[in-house]
């Protein structure tokens, strides 16, 4: 059995069980379950929590192949009644979890230990049970009374852990006030049941559920006063294991029907040089290099991670070697573009970009660079249109959206200018500003219904309510 470390922790795993209480193996739901719509606005709740205390991956590869994977097991399900949502937060910390409304997180650490996307994808069918079963909605009457912004706040400070609740104001006092059950266990096992059948339609190996498991276990060491942070919200990890050992006598080898839905390996090595700590990054690979002189993915993340630094002779002269090492290969004559964007050689970035773009046509960010080098260019159109590319391509590019509004300020087209700039904002969870601009843009579309209809509904959805507008007043 887990034992939490603090009287903290301890309250928050209890809150925890309030809210997970009602089993589907228990009878009845209590007095009032959420309604679909509450789940979906828990959810943003949520995310607005997360956001402040957790940086967003800035890369979107990662993203994209969680979400592919997602996706994946998603494809073989009934439809669902929430539009699922995947994202990658930027921390070592091993943990993934996942909220009402179909949003499901994973931290980087916990993608870094890996060693296969069967693994990956054994997490992402439990998160998914969870949502599936909607175990946080079947929450007791008490926990309806918290109200959905603060069930959020404590719900992000337990899936974040106690430093992350303090910082959201999440008292212990606040956390003991809904103790009344213990710590439910059914609701994992039920998500360990639901994941391995989705798996196994989606053509993974539902074997590697319980590897992974035994995986983040051990990352904890046998004893640890400090387990990893998905130990702490996925509990009865030991019991766990045993009944998937059992429930993998029933599952033969999968036999892969279908391709993998990314180069995981090259995903890992984005989150490492994406890590806080540049020169620990930059250490890694270059370990990496004199290990593997020729492998082009150690001089990738170098390259990458000197970039990153501010050292960009260094990182084209890092990503030049890997290009002459793998040169069909987009992403890194993308990155070696943007290295050289950054050093004001437009004539090189345009030509890096070009190919890469050749090489990878749905690759979002090689139109961005050219669109980029076309803005410095004064090439207005040609940079609108890459935009528009990559917006079509990656609608959650946050930074795209930044310089689509430019664009389209220099043709003085202020309306798209304006609703751009609050996309940006929106995505950077800056939601006063998103709104602000949401509000200048909506005049100039008085005369195209639907794009004003689109605006109105962000600026509803922006728009503090009551409650919480008395919040942030204080």
């Amino acid at each position: 059995m887990i034992r939490l470390k603090s009287p903290f922790c301890r309250n928050l795993s209890a809150l925890l069980a309030t809210i997970f209480s009602v089993s589907i193996f228990c009878g009845p739901l209590p007095v009032r379950a959420m309604t679909i719509q509450e789940e979906r606005e828990l959810g943003e709740k949520v995310l607005e929590e997360v956001r402040k205390i957790w940086p967003m991956v800035q890369d979107p590869a990662p993203r994209e192949y969680i979400a592919r994977i997602g996706k994946r097991i998603l494809a073989t399900l009934e439809t669902q009644p929430f539009k699922y949502e995947f994202y990658v937060l930027n921390t070592n910390e091993i943990n993934a979890f996942a909220v009402p409304g179909g949003k499901v997180f994973f931290n980087s650490g916990l993608i870094q230990m890996v060693e296969s996307e069967d693994e990956l994808a054994g997490v992402m069918a439990h998160e998914i049970g969870h949502v599936v079963a909607r175990h946080i909605a079947r929450q007791s009457e008490q926990g309806m009374k918290l109200g959905l912004a603060t069930l959020g706040a404590l719900l992000a400070g337990i899936f974040l852990g106690p430093q992350a609740a303090a910082a959201l104001g999440v008292t212990a006092q606040a956390a003991s006030s809904t103790v009344m059950l213990k710590y439910s266990r059914e609701h994992e096992e039920e998500a360990d049941y639901l994941g391995l059948k989705f798996m196994k339609r989606a053509g993974y190996d539902p074997r590697a559920m319980a590897t992974m498991l035994k995986k983040i276990r051990r990352a904890s060491g046998p004893a640890s006063s400090d387990p990893p942070a998905y130990l702490l919200t996925h509990p009865a990890v030991e019991e766990r294991m045993g009944n998937l050992e059992i429930q993998m006598m029933n599952y033969p080898a999968v036999e892969r029907k279908r391709p993998l839905e990314g180069n995981l390996k090259r995903i890992q090595t984005k989150l490492v040089a994406e890590e806080k700590d540049v020169a620990r990054s930059v250490a890694y690979f270059e370990n990496c290099q004199k290990r593997r002189p020729n492998d082009p993915e150690c001089l990738f993340g170098l390259g990458l991670s000197q970039k990153k630094m501010g050292a960009l002779d260094r990182s084209i002269e890092s990503l030049s070697q890997a290009a002459s090492l793998a040169p069909q290969d987009g992403e890194i004559l993308r990155e070696l573009a943007g290295a050289y964007f950054l050093k004001a050689n437009f004539a090189e970035a345009q030509k890096y970009a070009e190919r890469a773009r050749s090489l990878s046509p749905s690759d979002a960010k090689a139109h961005f660079y050219l669109g980029r080098v076309y803005q410095e260019q004064k090439r207005v159109d040609d940079a609108l249109q890459a935009f528009l590319t990559v917006n079509r391509l990656d609608p959650n590019f946050a930074e795209n959206y930044y310089h689509m509004a430019m664009a389209y300020g220099d043709k003085n087209m202020l309306g798209p200018a304006y609703r751009s700039l609050g996309t940006f904002y929106k995505l950077r969870g800056d939601k006063r500003t998103a709104l602000v601009q949401f509000q200048k843009a909506l005049p100039f579309f008085n005369n195209a219904p639907r794009e004003k209809a689109a605006i109105e509904k962000e600026i509803q959805e922006l728009t503090p309510k009551k409650k919480d507008s008395k919040k942030d007043s204080k």
